[in-house]
C-alpha cells in the first residue's frame, strides 16, 4: 500500500489547516465588503472560492478515508 503520511502521525493537522482557512476567507471576505464602495472584489471571491475547495477536500477525502477504514475493520 501507498501511503504519504501515516495515519496515525497527527490527523488534526489537516483539520486546523482548514479551520483556520476558512476563519480568514470569511474575515477576508467581511473586510472586503467593508472597505470602501462596499463591494466584494473578483479575486476576494477566487481566494474564498479556492478556500472553499479546498476545505470540501479535506473534509470530503477525511470522511471518505474514514469510512473506508471504518468498512475494513
Amino acid at each position: 500500500k501507498f501511503t504519504i503520511m501515516p495515519l496515525n502521525s497527527n490527523p488534526n493537522i489537516k483539520e486546523l489547516t482548514a479551520i483556520v482557512l476558512l476563519t480568514f476567507g470569511i474575515i477576508l471576505a467581511f473586510v472586503a465588503l467593508l472597505i470602501p464602495p462596499g463591494e466584494i472584489h473578483d479575486s476576494v471571491l477566487f481566494i474564498f472560492a479556492q478556500i472553499i475547495i479546498y476545505c470540501g477536500s479535506i473534509f470530503g477525502i477525511d470522511c471518505y478515508i474514514s469510512k473506508k477504514i471504518h468498512d475494513e475493520k
